[in-house]
């Protein structure tokens, strides 16, 4: 699936809408029609790998909101898609809290994530955003009851676009949702890439790095972490000028970046001051969570919409030291960059 990235935050991993006015809240599930009819995870993984060629392939246009409550308080992203295969996509910012812009995604890579790492079944169908729908559910392994259930997709029925996703903490709690409504769909094409052509540009920015490249900057004393606590595996690296290193890691489900740059914290950096791991980190919580701290001469910024648990534990296991104030101007600004860049989490072109 070349460059179906961002596309899919669209296609379907969508969000509740209400008038830019209402106050953000997670709509109550819709109740499925009967009991488990399929537990086949192959089934369950051909119909998120339909969805996934859907969202690339059929013109269709909607409304999709993010609704996050990871925070303690709903916070909500509103955006208006339109996608046309051979042209590709648009999308325009109708209302946001803060600078969570980039949505929700599903491909290739994370959909083998998924596979791994959880239990994937179709349950009883339902009727979602108007459109019957059938149920993918991402289970736990080996963890019984509300704690068990870790994500649930709804797909349309007549053209497989995802038209909700619930992720779920330990708690059985909903830590974000998003639903895509006023769904139009058209005829059926041969994908195509996504490119922003109105609203504010959401895409990211920076190098991507192949396997080679990345080998090459470890050698060179990069800190480069392949995996992190809660099965958060990497799948994606970038280079933003030269200065700054992300990774860019996630279970299938949830998915955090962590961005490194060499100096130590600088003295202007918002948040709430927490000791975690030996040192002092500064957190700012949102749609996503924001964590920056300092270890091993470098500043350590970690932006992810996971579960608080998953965040506090990828924290534990990177280096740190207590936060060092400069001075130094160039450091400064390459953290005034590095800021504007943690605003997303998804890397995909």
């Amino acid at each position: 699936m070349s460059r179906l990235r961002l596309l899919l935050l669209v296609a379907g991993l969508g969000a509740l809408v209400t008038s830019p006015a209402a106050h953000a809240a997670v709509a109550p599930a819709p109740e499925l029609d009967g009991a488990l009819v399929a537990s086949s995870s192959t089934r369950a993984v051909a119909l998120l790998e339909s969805a996934a060629r859907s969202a690339r392939t059929r013109t269709w246009s909607g409304t999709q909101q993010v609704v996050s409550t990871r925070s303690g308080e709903p916070r909500r992203t509103v955006l208006e898609i339109q996608h046309t295969p051979g042209s590709g996509s648009t999308v325009r910012v109708l209302s946001s809290l803060d600078h969570a812009l980039a949505p929700d995604v599903l491909d290739d890579k994370l959909l083998t994530l998924l596979a791994g790492h959880y239990d994937l079944r179709v349950v009883a169908g339902t009727v979602c955003a108007g459109h019957r729908a059938r149920v993918v559910e991402a289970r736990r392994p080996g963890v019984t009851g509300p704690a068990g259930l870790a994500g649930r997709f709804w797909l349309d029925a007549a053209t497989d676009l995802v038209l909700r996703r619930d992720v779920f903490d330990g708690t059985g709690a909903v830590v974000r949702s998003s639903t895509l409504v006023n769904l139009t769909v058209g005829r059926t094409a041969p994908a195509t890439s996504v490119d922003y052509t109105a609203g504010e540009a959401v895409r990211p920015t920076g190098q991507r790095l192949d396997e080679e490249q990345l080998t090459l900057m470890e050698a060179a004393g990069w800190p480069v972490v392949r995996t992190l606590p809660s099965g958060l595996e990497l799948f994606e690296a970038r280079l933003h000028d030269e200065q700054v290193l992300q990774l860019s890691y996630s279970d299938g489900l949830s998915t955090l970046s962590l961005f490194v740059q060499k100096g130590e914290l600088p003295d202007h950096v918002p948040g709430v001051a927490r000791s975690m791991g030996g040192g002092t980190v500064r957190i700012s919580s949102g749609s996503t969570e924001r964590v920056v701290w300092s270890g091993d001469g470098r500043t350590w910024t970690l932006v992810s919409d996971a579960p608080e648990s998953m965040v506090q534990d990828a924290v534990l296991v990177l280096p740190h030291a207590p936060a060092a104030v400069t001075d130094d101007g160039v450091l400064s600004r390459a953290w005034r960059g590095m800021s504007r860049v943690g605003s997303w989490l998804n890397p995909f072109e």
